[in-house]
């Protein structure tokens, strides 16, 4: 019997496809052959990997806002939020007894990519005075994150910032989503991939696509997408 859709939404969510941009252009970039590489595909693949990783926690804590079904002039108070502040909001709404730890050095890593993030998205004009480096070179240092080592000029990012910075994004879903949450991974894909009403906890079964794509980067970084369901 063909099933009636003509009451229901489909609920658009891309972080599925933000991750697997983020992971596959990854993989482009250490795939690239160096000494054939005359147009820089390397950095152009690194900062995609980069930019759609930072991405993530945008759409993730749009995604969480979704699921709690908040109705009037108070969701757009809260769309509002920075989006660590929405992630915040979210646990104090199904898990009030657990503290948001701000602290913690995954949170204290995604706020350094945030500063990253804004300063991606929203480019400004820096300056900075030159250095003279040795006798022949000069150079304008823009300087690093703190924890990541996040050069602040993104022409400068390389394959293992993309690694860094797609590991610390892990690192904090894992820990958000499973251990301050303590969702199951069912209750998170609904909540990040399902195009149905998310529940809480979730009312049924949702798998990744072709969450064997993910494998490389278990195995080469130890990048392990828990909060997902994948199995290492």
């Amino acid at each position: 019997m063909t099933r009636d859709f003509s009451e229901e939404y489909y609920h658009l969510r891309n972080f599925e496809d933000l991750a697997y941009d983020a992971v596959h252009l990854l993989y482009l970039a250490h795939d690239v052959d160096r000494e054939k590489d005359q147009h820089g595909y390397e950095y152009t693949y690194v900062r995609s990997s980069i930019l759609n990783t930072l991405l993530l926690f945008e759409c993730g804590a749009n995604c969480c806002i979704d699921s709690l079904k908040l109705s009037g002039s108070y969701v757009d108070d809260i769309d509002k939020l920075p989006f660590l502040s929405k992630y915040e909001f979210f646990l104090s709404n199904v898990k009030p007894q657990i503290k948001f730890d701000r602290g913690s050095k995954e949170t204290q890593a995604v706020a350094e990519l945030k500063s990253v993030r804004d300063s991606y998205v929203h480019p400004k004009v820096k300056k900075r005075k030159y250095v003279q480096i040795d006798e022949l070179a000069w150079d304008a240092g823009f300087g690093e994150t703190d924890i990541l080592k996040i050069p602040r000029l993104p022409k400068q990012w390389g394959r293992s910032h993309a690694v860094s910075v797609l590991k610390a994004t892990n690192d904090f879903f894992n820990l958000f989503f499973l251990s301050w949450c303590e969702f199951d991974t069912d209750t998170t894909c609904e909540i990040l991939l399902g195009s149905e009403e998310a529940s809480i906890p979730a009312t049924s079964s949702v798998y990744i696509d072709c969450i064997g794509g993910l494998d490389r980067v278990v195995k080469e970084w130890n990048i392990d997408f828990k909060f997902l369901g994948k199995v290492v």
